[in-house]
């Protein structure tokens, strides 16, 4: 994992579409505190998100036309951690995901370039950002930390998809990291998808792009049947399909509710009778 961890960090820098003015040096260290579960980081944490999030709620509905379906299914995880995954097509599409997740502590795995910002560097640790290491003795560090933070009962934040791409309507392919941390943890998936819709009302005198609508799914469990790498592929393969009916579809939430459920049972637990993908009209999503 320490290996396709580092390979994965150098791929996501080469392929990054957005930049922004990196002029300090960083770099991950070995014994990086990735959890800053002492009492000051905790606080500041929290007292930060508290102060962020009112800001946040108000700028991504102004900015984004941004809404929340499906928050319901958050208490489908009791007090369990998750793993969260989301597409990435936004810079702030991690506020969104903040916003979703709002009482519960929650950690994101970003790019160590985002610590090279000036300023920037600062506010995305105190509200857990962590840095995905380059060198692989220490990305053990960072996945075993993440574990221990998710079976505390934390979430963890993983863009499957890798790099940032601006409004992309289709759901890239998935990488394994998410997956394989569930597996660790023991921990389920909360699939989240952020789908484009047409600016209306308001938002029509001053949006040129898409509103943006983030839809919570419910989590989806691991196959405890399978072996560790069987049991990852085919957890990546459901989140997969679930988020990419969702982001396709405009099916009523009542019915994707149902389907989403489905996707949340392994293809052991289900009847030999049972497909692992349900076909609904497609209607187009604009």
């Amino acid at each position: 994992m320490e290996q396709q961890t580092r390979q994965t960090a150098e791929a996501e820098e080469a392929e990054r579409v957005f930049h922004m003015w990196e002029p300090l040096r960083f770099e991950t260290v070995e014994g990086y505190d990735y959890q800053r579960k002492g009492l000051l980081p905790s606080t500041g944490n929290a007292l930060l998100r508290i102060f962020v999030d009112l800001i946040l709620s108000v700028f991504d509905k102004i900015a984004f036309g941004f809404r929340i379906e499906g928050q319901e299914n958050l208490k489908l995880l009791g007090e369990r951690g998750a793993v969260t995954i989301c597409n990435h097509l936004h810079p702030l599409d991690c506020s969104m995901v903040d916003l979703a997740v709002r009482r519960r502590r929650i950690y994101y795995i970003t790019l160590e370039a985002n610590f090279r910002i000036p300023v920037i560097r600062h506010l995305i640790r105190i509200l857990g950002a962590v840095p995905l290491p380059h060198k692989s003795h220490t990305s053990r560090e960072l996945f075993d930390a993440m574990a221990r933070a998710v079976q505390d009962g934390a979430c963890v934040q993983i863009y499957p998809e890798g790099v940032m791409m601006p409004y992309c309507r289709k759901l890239r392919s998935f990488r394994n990291g998410a997956f394989r941390l569930a597996v660790k943890s023991g921990a389920p998936i909360l699939p989240m998808v952020i789908v484009q819709r047409k600016p209306s009302g308001i938002y029509r005198l001053y949006k040129n792009k898409p509103c943006l609508t983030l839809k919570v799914l419910p989590p989806i469990e691991a196959d405890p049947s399978l072996g560790k790498r069987e049991a990852a592929d085919d957890l990546k393969q459901r989140c997969f399909d679930a988020m990419d009916i969702r982001n396709r579809t405009l099916v009523p939430v009542v019915e994707m509710d149902a389907l989403a459920r489905k996707f949340r049972r392994p293809p052991s637990s289900l009847s030999p009778t049972h497909t692992s993908v349900v076909e609904f009209p497609m209607q187009h999503q604009q």
